[in-house]
């Protein structure tokens, strides 16, 4: 990895003082949750517990219902404001490190060192697109449009989002994936459905009709197929032949109704043939994937 200078660039106009608090004990965050290869539908759950003394600093300790597997983040997050800026507790490197600066100006960044499925230091820097003004309960917040840049070279990754104010990121607390998203497979993010505390009071951005809203799966009917590919027959019995044209070399994943992997394997030509006669009468899904690259999906019936 290169070596990167890990500061924080601020403009000198965009040092201001605020006197507010982040993540006061009580505090809500629900974050709407959807799994990779399942149509159910959960939320995630943050909650401002209490106050509590970190490597000699008053932290806000922060509770989670579950978490996202591929963000990396501990099931319990300690956090601290001050003055425009929450610092986290990164257990990884066992130091505090900038989270959001609410007084950022366009063009200011901040830096986030990580270890990425390597084990090895990457960088993610949050640059300052825009700013503007979003009024909550009648309160004026500021609100910066960023983008996410995460510093790798064998996979660069960016992502774009909303940071607000007293509230933190739209899409979630911790908005970086220090792994390939690619490479992982398991719950994401769908972005902030509600958010609420004592002084702002109940906040819903109108992601679901409720903050607990959830939703059960009924099959692998409910995912949208591709046609980039081909099956035949299907419904089929011992085996089915896939067909992609100008394609070698890609990945063959076959699911069960639940979204578990079953079997998979590697074709090198555009046809390949698709033992069943081990597989279970039912329903499932064939993933096609290149260089970590989602091709398509294609439901298959063995009877």
């Amino acid at each position: 990895m290169k070596k990167v200078l890990f500061t924080l660039v601020l403009s000198f106009s965009a040092i201001v003082f605020y006197a507010q608090e982040f993540a006061p004990v009580g505090a809500e965050w629900y974050y709407d949750e959807s799994y990779a290869f399942s149509g159910d539908i959960d939320y995630i759950k943050f909650t401002s517990e209490k106050d509590t003394l970190i490597n000699n600093q008053l932290c806000k300790k922060i509770t989670k219902r579950h978490k996202i597997l591929c963000n990396d983040r501990p099931y319990t997050e300690y956090v601290y404001a001050s003055n425009d800026t929450v610092y986290f507790l990164d257990t990884i490197f066992n130091e505090f490190q900038v989270l959001y600066v609410f007084s950022a100006d366009p063009l200011d960044s901040w830096i986030i060192k990580v270890k990425d499925e390597d084990h090895e230091i990457d960088t993610v820097s949050i640059t300052v697109n825009s700013v503007s003004t979003i009024e909550i309960n009648g309160q004026d917040l500021r609100a910066l449009d960023v983008t996410y840049f995460k510093n790798d070279e064998q996979r660069p990754e960016s992502r774009t989002s909303t940071i607000i104010e007293k509230i933190g990121d739209i899409e979630y607390m911790f908005n970086w994936y220090p792994w390939s998203t690619l490479a992982c497979d398991g719950n994401i993010s769908n972005g902030l459905r509600c958010y609420q505390d004592s002084e702002i009071g109940l906040y819903s951005s109108g992601i679901r009709d409720s903050c607990e809203y959830t939703y059960i799966w009924t099959g692998v009917f409910e995912i949208e197929e591709s046609n980039l590919f081909h099956l035949y027959p299907n419904p089929a019995q011992d085996y089915t032949m896939l067909e992609i044209e100008s394609m070698r070399k890609y990945l063959i994943e076959i699911f069960d109704s639940n979204g578990i992997l079953i079997k998979s394997k590697m074709s090198e030509d555009s046809t390949c043939c698709l033992d069943l006669s081990l597989i279970e009468n039912g329903y499932y899904l064939i993933r096609i994937s290149k260089n970590n690259q989602l091709i398509g999906y294609k439901k298959l019936i063995k009877q």
